[in-house]
């Protein structure tokens, strides 16, 4: 997963991020289902660390349970379109870098949101019955930290998570008998 976030005066999926977890899937017709999933995620930003510039440093690092749901339509081909909302919790939080004066770090003021409303759109494919291959694109509705004095120039107006993901699920537990 590549995440970054936007406001943060960077550019680019440079922070790599884990997601990990369950989920369950209720299909509502042949074609359309619904899945929630309660996932650990890892969000936030990383600027490039140049040799020649000992200021480019900085990094947010931002710890997620994420209980997304979300609507599936899936095509006779294997091939499914899915949408939906998810609600975030952030446990735990780190940011640090380096400024004029030196290097800051940031653990609890001005302090990010403690929760997340996101979207999130992807496409996939059902590679076997049980076992799909998907990519997404999911972002913040709202602030994940409203404006606020930074010690990074230009960072005042507030910030969004903003995530590209490609994801393996295999399904466990029950299984029809076909």
């Amino acid at each position: 997963m590549g995440t970054q976030v936007d406001g943060d005066t960077l550019s680019g999926y440079d922070k790599a991020g884990l997601r990990v977890g369950g989920f369950i899937e209720k299909p509502v017709t042949e074609e359309i289902s619904v899945q929630f999933a309660m996932v650990y995620t890892q969000k936030g930003s990383q600027g490039e660390k140049k040799v020649d510039d000992p200021f480019s440093f900085y990094e947010i690092n931002l710890h997620y349970v994420d209980m997304p749901l979300t609507a599936r339509y899936y095509h006779k081909s294997g091939v499914f379109g899915e949408g939906g909302l998810a609600l975030g919790y952030l446990f735990k939080q780190k940011e640090e870098g380096n400024n004029l004066v030196g290097q800051f770090r940031v653990d609890e003021s001005p302090g990010f949101n403690k929760f997340e409303l996101s979207w999130h759109l992807g496409i996939g494919y059902k590679i076997f019955p049980y076992t799909s291959v998907h990519a997404q694109f999911a972002y913040s509705l709202l602030k994940i930290r409203g404006k606020y004095d930074s010690e990074i120039p230009g960072v005042y107006a507030g910030q969004y998570n903003n995530t590209l993901m490609v994801a393996l699920q295999i399904y466990l537990g029950k299984r029809d008998k076909s």
